[in-house]
């Protein structure tokens, strides 16, 4: 049953996406992520598998939740008992899992209401992207997935060459040298307090915080000296604008 519906979806996948993924959804009764590409050349590939990390973002473009669950682009049941953290596309090495938060992991594997969301492989460039289908089930365009990075397929050879040079058997790159451990900075705490009735101050600067460090580059700083490094660069722009923001603060 599965490879007739994989057949079925190669299909209309070819003629008309836009409109052709909401009638597969409606035949399918039990919730199934729409695989990205249907073509022969796709197959699993072992590899280590791909972990969640602490302060990990959501995949999908402009979304700055964090990352709570992995998702398997090409499910298990298209794969049919080959590897699945990994796959080969037309030549291609990618991995098979995503970062996604539980709103949108939800949106592609059709949870709730159906599919919302699809992520598709772009043949051309090569590349993961996010799909949105609104209300009026028309699927749009939303982007690439963040954070993707491909191998192209390599003769064993490449492989047994690079370890003789010393070097990376899957990127080729010289491994990073080893640098002395720094002795950790010394800290103190400073405390503000916030409202908490129906204002929750703590949510409110948080929020604040965590906008500001990806936009600046902070994304990946430890959390207990990330408001320092976000406050301190933000603080000191308002006070060379001090009159900007005065006049700005006034007109309000």
């Amino acid at each position: 049953m599965v490879a007739s519906w994989r057949a079925t979806l190669s299909h209309l996948l070819e003629s008309e996406p836009e409109t052709r993924l909401d009638e597969i959804q409606c035949e399918t009764e039990a919730a199934i992520t729409l695989a990205p590409y249907v073509v022969p050349d796709i197959h699993g590939v072992k590899g280590k598998p791909r972990l969640l990390e602490q302060g990990d973002k959501c995949s999908v473009p402009g979304c700055l939740s964090n990352a709570r669950q992995l998702h398997h682009c090409w499910p298990r049941s298209y794969l049919r008992g080959q590897p699945l953290d990994w796959v080969c596309v037309e030549g291609t090495t990618i991995p098979n899992t995503v970062g996604l938060c539980i709103t949108h992991h939800e949106w592609v594997t059709g949870l709730l209401g159906g599919h919302r969301a699809h992520i598709r492989w772009n043949p051309e460039l090569t590349l993961l992207e996010w799909w949105e289908r609104d209300d009026d089930k028309i699927w749009n365009y939303g982007g690439p997935l963040k954070r993707q990075s491909f191998l192209n397929e390599q003769p064993p050879e490449s492989h047994l060459q690079r370890r003789l040079e010393g070097l990376c058997p899957t990127c080729g790159r010289p491994p990073k040298r080893e640098r002395p451990a720094l002795p950790k900075r010394k800290v103190k705490s400073w405390t503000i307090s916030v409202p908490d009735d129906s204002e929750q101050g703590t949510e409110i600067l948080d929020n604040y915080i965590e906008h500001l460090a990806i936009l600046m580059g902070f994304g990946e700083e430890p959390s207990r000296l990330k408001r320092f490094h976000v406050l301190t660069p933000v603080l000191e722009w308002v006070m060379q604008s001090r009159f900007e923001f005065l006049a700005d603060w006034e007109a309000e």
